[in-house]
């Protein structure tokens, strides 16, 4: 068969997406995690941080690495066949803008940035996304012809249409805001990871609803999803390297764009709100109880501390791991919750994607690393 009848398959495609985008990161974060060592670009123990011993702390340039080479596999298709799959998408904005947040994080992993001019950066990012089409230029009016069961209601227009600055306004408020909040639950091994490939198989799974009708943005969700699991396998409790400020800013921009570019524009404001609200609620949570907690006590908001939930959870006498499972647990119910309001096809395609990356993290556990698996070892051998 041609293999441009492949790319017709767009939920085919996504999946291919997503293994490409695994096998990448899985295979090049052990390189990455040598070099850092040899580099010296190490994360240091410290009160406030978890880890006993330094860990490496370039996990960003895996994740970007596998992003690149992916979506230049699926772009010189596009290129060569000519199919949908690209369309109207605004992947140079995503990227660009990403790039930016990237070779941000990245320098303040090398050598600290101060926190002013890491804002003034993160705004340009999201300014240059905005200008390359990465924008909340409308919402859905709900009442725009709306059935009460007892009467119909219509008011207004079909739509809100925001102006030029404030659209501009409000989009880099959403970009900066998810890039940072995803970067403060990055506090504990696996954690920031795995709450992010919760949130992009939401994203996924709402991204190709017939009402929202953006197979490109959910390829993107997809691969964004593969490299976040691909690295999982190391970043995972006992970490071997972490994200770092490089990995953390660039999964929080791509996830705010493609909730930008997929779900606002499509999606009336009554389920909007509520459903990016539960794709990222426990980062938004995180980081608005930071901020009121700081402001309480007369700290700077950008002071770092050791009271974020993930701690809290720490505190009660939980293990790193079984508190990331707890997290885990959490995220995917409002991942549940999420794509519930969306609709019923929406909610099977999530459960659908979330039982294979389940799986696939089953397979890390029992199979490759049978060896350090305990629990699993005992309940299939006896002890001699």
């Amino acid at each position: 068969m041609h293999i441009s009848k492949y790319f017709c398959n767009l939920q085919a495609v996504q999946l291919i997406g997503f293994c490409i985008a695994l096998i990448i990161s899985y295979l090049i974060t052990p390189f990455i995690q040598s070099r850092a060592l040899k580099l010296g670009v190490l994360d240091k123990p410290s009160k406030r941080k978890l880890h006993s011993t330094p860990i490496p702390r370039l996990g960003g340039v895996s994740i970007y690495t596998s992003l690149f080479l992916t979506s230049l596999i699926f772009v010189t298709a596009y290129l060569n066949y000519r199919t949908s799959i690209v369309g109207s998408f605004t992947l140079l904005g995503i990227f660009a803008g990403g790039t930016i947040i990237f070779f941000l994080g990245l320098l303040d992993d090398i050598e600290p940035v101060r926190s002013w001019i890491k804002l003034i950066v993160q705004i340009g990012a999201a300014s240059v996304a905005w200008l390359l089409g990465v924008r909340i230029v409308q919402v859905v009016n709900p009442l725009y012809h709306s059935d009460l069961f007892f009467f119909e209601l219509s008011m207004g227009s079909q739509t809100f249409a925001f102006n030029t600055i404030l659209s501009y306004l409000l989009t880099v408020l959403w970009i900066v805001g998810i890039t940072n909040a995803i970067n403060l639950v990055d506090g504990m091994d696996g954690l920031a990871t795995g709450v992010s490939i919760i949130s992009a198989i939401a994203i996924w799974a709402v991204a190709v609803d017939f009402r929202i009708n953006q197979p490109a943005g959910a390829l993107m969700a997809a691969t964004l999803a593969g490299a976040l699991l691909g690295f999982l396998r190391w970043n995972f409790n006992p970490a071997r390297i972490f994200l770092g400020d490089s990995g953390a800013y660039l999964t929080g921009f791509i996830l705010a764009a493609l909730t930008v570019s997929c779900v606002v524009k499509k999606v009336t404001l009554v389920v909007m709100t509520p459903v990016l609200i539960l794709i990222f609620a426990l980062p938004l949570l995180d980081t608005s109880l930071a901020i009121v907690r700081r402001l309480l006590k007369g700290k700077p908001i950008l002071e770092p501390d050791m009271e974020h939930l993930h701690h809290k959870i720490l505190a009660i006498g939980l293990s790193q791991k079984r508190a990331s499972y707890v997290l885990y647990f959490i995220s995917g119910v409002l991942g549940i919750w999420a794509t519930c309001l969306i609709s019923g096809k929406s909610f099977y395609r999530f459960m659908i994607l979330s039982t294979l990356v389940v799986g696939i993290s089953l397979f890390y556990a029992c199979i490759i690393n049978w060896k350090h698996q305990k629990l699993f070892r005992n309940l299939f051998l006896r002890e001699k």
